[in-house]
C-alpha cells in the first residue's frame, strides 16, 4: 500500500493505521523519522520511496522503487499537497503563477501518481483513495484555487472509476474536515460544526475507513466520495 504525503499528520496517522491493519506501507514523499519511527513501530513491512510530486517520470520512478522493495502495489492513498495551496489570498489577486502553482500542481501530481499506480494494478485489481478536505464540497473563502483543485481531484476520481473498473480497481475519494489538511483552517472553512463535536482523530476515526476501501470490503464501492468528518458536510 503506497501513502503519499505521509510528512503531514494526515498521512502519517492514515499509513500507520493500514501499518496496524496488516499491510506492507510504501511512504512516498519526504518523511522525517518522526514518521518512519511511526509506521516501523507497528512491525510492518516498510519502505520509503522520496519524491517531490512534480513530474511523472519522479513519481513512476518512487512507485516502480517501492514495488521493488514491497511487491506489486495493490492500493495508493494520495493525500499529498504542496503547502502553497493553503496560502490563503482574495480572489481578485490570484494571479497566474498562484493559481498553476496550486491548482495545476494539485491536479497533475495526483494524475501521475493515479497513472504510475494503474500500471501495478492492471490485471490484478486494487484500491485507490484520494483524499480532500470538505472545502472541496463548500468552497472555502481565500482559498479559491485549492478549493478548486480539491473538486478536480474528485472529477478526476470519478472518471478514473469508470474507467478502470473493468479492470478491478476502485477509485473513491474520503472528504475529511479541513482542519486535518490544513494546519490553520480559519473561521468559515465549515459551515457548521461537526455534529459529533469533533474533527475526529486521523488513525482511530478515518484509519479504519482507508482500511475498509482499501480492502476486500470495500471491493463494491467506487467513483464515491465519503464523508468523514463528524457529521460537518451531511449533503449527499
Amino acid at each position: 500500500m503506497l501513502v503519499t504525503g505521509a510528512e503531514a499528520p494526515l498521512g502519517c496517522g492514515l499509513a500507520v493505521a493500514l501499518a496496524r491493519a496488516g499491510a506492507a506501507v510504501g511512504l512516498l514523499g519526504h518523511v522525517d523519522h518522526d514518521v518512519i519511527g511511526a509506521v516501523g513501530a507497528t512491525g510492518a513491512l516498510m519502505v520509503v520511496a522520496p519524491t517531490d510530486f512534480s513530474t511523472r517520470d519522479d513519481i513512476g520512478e518512487a512507485v516502480a522503487f517501492a514495488a521493488g522493495r514491497l511487491g506489486p502495489i495493490d492500493g495508493l492513498v494520495h493525500t499529498a499537497v504542496d503547502p502553497v495551496a493553503f496560502e490563503p489570498r482574495p480572489l481578485v489577486e490570484v494571479d497566474d503563477e498562484h493559481f498553476d502553482a496550486v491548482w495545476e500542481a494539485t491536479m497533475c501530481s495526483t494524475l501521475y501518481c493515479l497513472q504510475a499506480v494503474h500500471g501495478q494494478m492492471a490485471g490484478r485489481g486494487g484500491a485507490i483513495v484520494v483524499t480532500v478536505p470538505t472545502l472541496a464540497l463548500t468552497g472555502l473563502a481565500g482559498l479559491a484555487p485549492y478549493a478548486a483543485a480539491s473538486e478536480g481531484q474528485r472529477v478526476l476520481a470519478k472518471s478514473a472509476a469508470r474507467q478502470w473498473g473493468p479492470d478491478g480497481i476502485t477509485v473513491n475519494c474520503l472528504a475529511v474536515a479541513p482542519s486535518l489538511v490544513l494546519a490553520d483552517a480559519g473561521p468559515g472553512a465549515s459551515l457548521s460544526p461537526p455534529a459529533l463535536g469533533t474533527s475526529g482523530d486521523v488513525e482511530a476515526d478515518l484509519g479504519p475507513v482507508v482500511v475498509f476501501l482499501a480492502g476486500p470490503g470495500g471491493r463494491f464501492v467506487t467513483g464515491a466520495t465519503l464523508s468523514v468528518d463528524g457529521g460537518t458536510w451531511m449533503v449527499p
